[in-house]
């Protein structure tokens, strides 16, 4: 386009007031010229950029995943609701691994993956982080998660949505007793109205042990008599979620 209108330009600046236009036409062609390199290399520098945020989702084969050996989160407990979750759900976050296709996050997905006999599954290999970030990020993806909390108020609206709508509440993750417990949004206070239940113990048997046979010309063998021991009551409560009693 510049160059088009260059060409008007010369063809109507002799002796005209087309010259200036025509200087300032080509300092602003120099002017883009010089910076060319530059945004050139800025242009670069922001897709590298975005490519780095932008990982790329591939499928890989289970067999070729390798948790990591010292990996410090123990998870066990957590891989049968992860695999309900992904039966349900689908598996909608991939397991992070690197070069040599080694865990960094998402070890609980992989066992859930495993129980539920998947042949392949969703990776991103992070090949932009060095061994130390790797290492640090296996912590930090698991620790950084412990800082949220739950809006208490906010999440018994959500579970009541579901709830009305007719969803298996189960599949959130929250235990019975624990839906249980947002759903009557139960306080501090209600813990005193627990059901309480006497316990008798049974006394202690009188009991007479002889403490030898007497010998010929010997006095016999002294007697001992335990004193009877009153039977003592306790009590025990029962835990209004679980519905567990604990003895007091």
């Amino acid at each position: 386009m510049i160059n088009c209108i260059r060409k008007i330009l010369i063809r109507r600046s002799a002796g005209s007031f087309y010259e200036p236009a025509l200087f300032l036409l080509a300092k602003k062609e120099a002017g883009i010229k010089r910076n060319a390199p530059e945004s050139r290399l800025l242009a670069r520098s922001h897709e590298e950029e975005g490519s780095n945020m932008r990982q790329q989702i591939i499928y890989q084969d289970l067999s070729l995943i390798h948790p990591y050996e010292k990996n410090p989160r123990k998870n066990d407990g957590a891989v049968a609701a992860v695999a309900e979750s992904i039966q349900e759900f689908g598996f909608k976050v991939p397991v992070i691994v690197d070069r040599n296709n080694v865990i960094i996050a998402g070890h609980t997905r992989y066992k859930a993956a495993l129980q539920l006999g998947l042949d392949q599954i969703p990776c991103i290999v992070a090949e932009d982080l060095n061994d130390e970030q790797i290492k640090a990020y296996r912590i930090a993806d698991n620790k950084v998660s412990e800082a949220a909390a739950w809006d208490g108020e906010l999440l018994r609206g959500e579970l009541e949505q579901l709830q009305a709508m007719g969803y298996d509440l189960a599949q959130t993750g929250f235990e019975e007793f624990e839906l249980d417990s947002i759903l009557r949004d139960i306080q501090d206070t209600d813990f005193e109205d627990f059901f309480v239940e006497s316990i008798e113990r049974p006394a202690k048997e009188e009991t007479t042990a002889q403490t030898g046979t007497a010998r010929q010309g010997e006095a016999p063998a002294q007697t001992s008599t335990e004193t009877p021991v009153e039977p003592s009551s306790r009590s025990r409560i029962q835990c209004p979620h679980c519905g567990g009693w604990i003895e007091q």
